[in-house]
């Protein structure tokens, strides 16, 4: 009965790392207050997490690569677990601003060795739903974990978030250490290889795609608990409700965009969802705009959320399948590097809206979310536009997909 244990305290520990990376967004307002800083200094708790785990992971990756697995997979949730415990003792924002870069740094451990250690341990014929089972912890960090995380940090106080996370990690370690069989090193890339891998042809401009789809998102993410509550009113147990249907939105578009991506040209499929992405975006700069406040604003601002929810996380799941397409033979260090742009998309975002809110509130952040969005779909429709042209010159030739798992490390990390 013990023999797929592993697999779901993997998830586990997947779940705890999304819901803390994400979790802030709801608490904002909380921690700021409480540390003594403005909402946009305790959005860059957000961006400094992103920023740490996004220079981490290829370091790391480098760094421990020849470790055992097992002994990775343990410590790191460890370390993970006693970064978010010591939340309760913080009292200062320099204090919080160093154990989020230390959750980072564990994080960007734990993730790629998670990833890697399933195809070792599970048949070919099995890996897709057993990676699927790992990845689902993330999906299930933003549609429950944040917003079960939000109305916890509500009633009992953000601290108390923080160490229910410390002790959901620290269960994961510890069954990982009793049920997780001794795993090998992981085959992994050196750096000239991530170079080469990062230079092929349209990898490079599919990744400043990722890069400014995620900044446009997290713009407005980073702050969407100040935003809501200036255009709605909406804050506490209402916020939570508002945020778990952004999260079943979110796990939607993700499923959406994983289905259509094996059946219609990735390229095109990526204007589509960064394109709606923007309108979405854009409502909330409207909204503002328009002085929508009480219930006109809250049930907008629901459905701008839904649609973005929609649009803006199916692009996960297609770009990773670009990606691969453009780099078959690299697959796995294409993706570990589609990671670390998605985690440097969401410091910039961070930084940016941080910038916004001060200067201009709800408004400006929604028009700034926006702005960026909109350079990301420019982009990705002139790589559309590239990619039709070179079609029409070139007949494409049948290739079988390379199994990506056996690659090396890829990062299950999604928005």
């Amino acid at each position: 009965m013990f023999s797929r244990v592993w697999l779901l305290l993997l998830a586990v520990g997947t779940f705890a790392i999304g819901t803390d990376g994400y979790v802030i967004t709801g608490l904002l307002p909380e921690i700021g207050h409480d540390l003594g800083v403005s909402d946009g200094d305790a959005g860059q708790l957000i961006t400094v997490f992103a920023l740490t785990y996004a220079i981490g992971a290829p370091v790391l990756a480098v760094a421990i690569g020849s470790w055992q697995r097992k002994p990775v997979l343990v410590t790191s949730l460890s370390v993970f677990s006693l970064s978010n415990a010591c939340m309760i003792l913080v009292h200062s924002y320099p204090e919080m601003m160093a154990l989020r870069v230390l959750a980072a740094l564990s994080a960007a451990a734990f993730t790629p060795a998670a990833a890697a250690a399933v195809p070792a341990l599970v048949p070919s014929d099995q890996r897709g739903r057993a990676l699927g089972t790992v990845s689902a912890g993330i999906a299930m960090s933003t549609a429950i974990g944040v917003p079960l995380g939000t109305l916890v940090g509500g009633a009992f106080g953000w601290r108390t978030t923080f160490l229910a996370i410390a002790v959901f990690t620290a269960l994961s370690a510890a069954g990982l250490a009793i049920w997780l069989s001794p795993l090998g090193a992981a085959a992994t890339a050196g750096v000239r290889a991530r170079v080469a891998a990062g230079r092929a042809p349209g990898v490079p401009s599919a990744l400043l795609v990722t890069m400014l789809w995620i900044a446009g998102a997290f713009t407005l993410l980073t702050y969407l608990s100040s935003v809501l509550a200036t255009l709605g009113g909406i804050h506490g147990g209402a916020l939570s409700i508002w945020l778990a249907v952004y999260g079943v939105a979110a796990v939607s578009g993700n499923a959406l965009g994983g289905r259509a991506a094996d059946r219609l040209p990735t390229s095109r499929l990526t204007v589509v969802s960064t394109g709606g992405l923007t309108v979405a975006l854009a409502s909330f700069g409207l909204l503002g705009s328009l002085g929508a406040r009480g219930a006109t604003g809250a049930g907008w601002a629901l459905v701008g959320l839904v649609v973005w929810g929609i649009f803006g996380w199916s692009f996960a799941p297609i770009q990773q399948h670009r990606l691969v397409e453009l780099a078959p033979d690299s697959a796995g260090v294409v993706l570990s590097l589609n990671g670390s742009a998605i985690y440097l998309g969401i410091s910039l975002g961070g930084f940016l809206g941080s910038i916004a809110i001060g200067r201009g509130g709800a408004t400006a952040v929604g028009w700034t979310a926006t702005a960026i969005e909109v350079c990301a779909t420019a982009a990705a429709l002139t790589l559309a536009l590239r990619a039709g042209a070179r079609t029409r010159r070139e007949p494409a030739m049948p290739a079988p997909m390379p199994d990506v798992h056996d690659d090396e490390e890829t990062s299950t990390l999604k928005p």
